[in-house]
């Protein structure tokens, strides 16, 4: 299995969150909840799943005050043999130790990898030109990977795109390292 790097996100409120896009700004205000809220909780039992309606997500605890880095597992695109994106790893320092958190489905619209507290903030798919989503689009643009840095709520959070059909390959989040 190849990895490689995509880059690096923060979470300084202590829960790391990888999310579906498509509905990740509106779930949240509809139900009167915020995702940090819900994600906190999972993630003081240790992380897992969080569902409501389409809107799916893994939040785990992390360590606070350091840069995790981001690395992929990759395969050749049963549509186009281009490499795709089907494991996500973060690397959370410390003993080798690894974690899978499940089978995430991937969304259509992208992922976001990112702090729990900044992506209440999400600005998703909208008509504005300048949204987050739209950040995180133009930044993957040309990445390989559709995978693309963006800054939400002074956070670096990773937005990761799909080529055409791949998003079926992505088997979910591996959390590589003890837990902090």
């Amino acid at each position: 299995m190849e990895l490689v790097e995509l880059g690096v996100v923060a979470a300084p409120s202590g829960v790391l969150v990888l999310a579906t896009v498509g509905h990740l700004d509106y779930i949240w205000p509809s139900i009167g909840e915020r995702l940090s809220d819900r994600a906190a909780a999972v993630a003081a039992t240790g992380g897992g799943h969080i569902q409501e309606w389409l809107f799916e997500a893994v939040a785990v605890p992390v360590a606070a005050d350091r840069p995790l880095s981001v690395l992929a597992a990759t395969q050749p695109s049963p549509f186009f043999g281009e490499a795709a994106i089907t494991m996500l790893e973060v690397r959370l320092g410390g003993e080798n130790a690894s974690r899978l958190l499940g089978d995430l489905p991937a969304d259509r619209c992208g992922m976001v990898l990112g702090d729990a507290v900044a992506l209440d903030s999400w600005v998703g798919l909208s008509v504005e030109p300048y949204t987050d989503y739209n950040n995180f689009r133009r930044s993957a643009k040309n990445h390989p990977l559709h995978v693309g840095p963006v800054e939400v709520a002074g956070c670096p959070v990773l937005g990761i795109g799909w080529g055409e059909g791949d998003h079926s390959t992505f088997g979910g989040l591996i959390l590589s390292s003890t837990w902090p």
